[in-house]
């Protein structure tokens, strides 16, 4: 016998999805605090990125831009990044250091021209 689809209003729809939204968060919690995320792409295993823009508030390509320059993160975004993965401020901020990349063209032996 064929199994009926389940009839499901909005509401428990995005109950359902906020749950597992929050779950998942409560998993990258655990991870930042024992240290074990060292970049975005460990971050978009457990959350894909469409899910952080929205949870961010930002549109897709602009998310997308700053995880790749996490240095163009604004204060106020970390502290809404931090606040949602309900870990310390400080923590987010060394994460985003270290995802950062520093680049100085003298230690790569290019010459700059004035």
């Amino acid at each position: 016998m064929p199994r009926k689809a389940l009839e499901l209003s909005e509401k428990i729809k995005r109950e359902n999805a906020d749950r597992k939204i929050r779950h998942k968060l409560n998993s990258l919690k655990t991870d930042f605090d024992s240290g074990k995320v060292k970049n975005f792409e460990q971050v978009f295993a457990i959350i894909g990125p469409s899910v952080w823009a929205k949870l961010m508030h930002m549109g897709y390509d602009t998310f997308m831009n700053k995880s790749k320059n996490p240095g163009s993160f604004t204060n106020n975004e970390l502290i809404y990044f931090a606040e949602l993965v309900d870990v310390d401020v400080n923590i987010v901020i060394k994460f985003i250091f270290s995802a950062m990349k520093f680049k100085n063209k003298y230690k790569e032996g290019i010459t700059i021209r004035v």
